[in-house]
């Protein structure tokens, strides 16, 4: 019976196109999720901060150059006035070299951007997760919503079979308009039920395009009976709050964080010290001619190499502002830890619970699929040998489908949680979404 279950869904659900597996979908998402490529594109651009920093401790070079046309009108204060007019050029050119001997500010920069960058791999490995997980979710959603268009469409048509009994029962005068008019409106709510549900399909599949973009095929509808469930009776719900406390991608990123919020009170503070450089240059001039009429011109080459001390005397109190507003974020960015650890322990007990209360769920809807199953083969049964009539069959269809949806809801409800909880816990779901997708694409149900 879950066969023929699965091959409506596969007819209600799918449209004729080439199948969208779920390992596809997963790449999909990681090509085309907003919020997974900003995470990647903020952890190239920490990586290019950290370079930028690293560059404050090694040499400086510039180099300057000009040429100049210049014309001299030179007049002599004499009886009678000399004048002489003189067009010539003049160009120079100069290396200037800047070595970092003590720059406080500059070493404490780097130590922030190795922090920062830390931070953006961590927010990458939380955006990894989360991707995944919403993935995982929306696709489990649309599958319910196939299974539920399954129940509807169970529904029209016992609603349809009982509104044609009573058609014809009233024709030859054996029912009233009151209940033919009964199981008219029981039909028409079976088939208004039935667009819900196609329509809930439509939305489910927006909400996996708004992850992975334009779904290219169709994908598969329900999940294969025979997939095993994880078991989480043996694990305790401490264990893996204490293992979201140390591996949380979210709440490493907020202790990176913290820690370059820290970084940035140092280096503020730093901007108080002195700094010291080598300096050095090598410029050289030339000139047409002389300063005045009748001299040469000239070429100068000139060398210096020296140490610079530079001492912040005062700045008008910005530098002490600075400083102030770096404790400031220091003290927010330890309040975004905080909020990071309960977020992530509230996450861990939601799925933990949900775990339990889904397993519960698929205990129940497991025990009322196998007594409907029973109750529609016995159906069947009755009706071959004339005991009962198709309506019979029709209602322990409905039933029927009615337990499988139940029982397939409370098993997404389980794989779901128990991903929300590995991902909670910064563990990999890659072999879980593998073994899913695997699943997924066989066709033994």
């Amino acid at each position: 019976m879950a066969i023929m279950l699965a091959v409506v869904l596969a007819v209600l659900c799918s449209p004729p196109a080439a199948a969208l597996s779920f390992a596809e979908a997963v790449d999909l998402a990681r090509r085309n999720d907003p919020t997974y490529l900003t995470a990647k594109a903020w952890l190239r651009a920490a990586q290019e901060r950290e370079s930028q920093a690293r560059s404050g401790l090694l040499p400086q070079l510039t180099a300057t150059a000009n040429t100049s046309a210049n014309r001299r009108n030179y007049v002599a204060r004499s009886e009678p006035p000399a004048e002489s007019l003189t067009n010539y050029n003049s160009n120079s050119g100069q290396i200037n070299l800047t070595q970092p001997l003590w720059r406080h500010t500059n070493l404490i920069s780097l130590d922030q951007s190795r922090a920062a960058a830390a931070q953006a791999r961590s927010q990458l490995d939380a955006a990894e997760l989360d991707v995944l997980v919403r993935l995982s979710q929306a696709w489990f959603d649309f599958m319910l919503a196939c299974d539920s268009l399954a129940y509807s469409e169970e529904g029209v048509a016992l609603a349809r079979h009982q509104l044609e009994q009573l058609k014809y029962s009233s024709e030859i005068g054996l029912s009233s308009e009151t209940n033919l008019a009964e199981a008219r409106a029981k039909y028409d709510q079976a088939m208004a039920e039935a667009t819900a549900a196609q329509a809930e399909i439509d939305v489910k599949l927006s909400a996996l395009e708004q992850i992975i973009g334009n779904i290219p095929g169709a994908i598969h509808p329900t999940l294969p009976k025979h997939f095993p469930l994880p078991d989480l009776s043996r694990d305790t719900l401490e264990n893996w709050l204490s293992a979201a406390d140390s591996s949380n991608p979210s709440i490493l990123a907020a202790q990176f964080s913290l820690s370059a919020a820290r970084e940035e009170i140092r280096k503020q503070r730093a901007g108080h010290e002195p700094t010291l450089d080598i300096v050095g240059s090598y410029g050289r001039n030339a000139q047409g001619t002389g300063t005045f009429p009748g001299q040469s011109g000239y070429d100068i080459a000139q060398q210096t190499l020296g140490i610079q001390l530079n001492v912040p005397l005062f700045s008008g109190g910005g530098q002490q502002a600075k400083v102030r507003e770096a404790i400031a974020l220091g003290e927010r960015a330890e309040q975004d830890l905080e909020t990071a650890r309960r977020s992530a322990r509230a996450i861990g007990k939601q799925a933990w619970f949900g775990w339990q209360a889904s397993r519960a769920r698929h205990d129940a809807a497991l025990q009322l699929y196998k007594f409907y199953s029973l109750s529609l083969e016995s159906a069947m049964l009755g009706r071959r040998n004339g005991i009962k009539a198709e309506l019979d069959v029709l209602q322990a269809r409905q039933q029927l489908s009615g337990a499988w949806r139940d029982m397939q809801k409370a098993r997404y409800g389980m794989l779901f949680n128990y991903l929300r909880l590995k991902a909670t816990a910064g563990q990999s779901i890659e072999t879980d979404l593998s073994a899913f997708s695997a699943a997924l694409s066989q066709t033994n149900l």
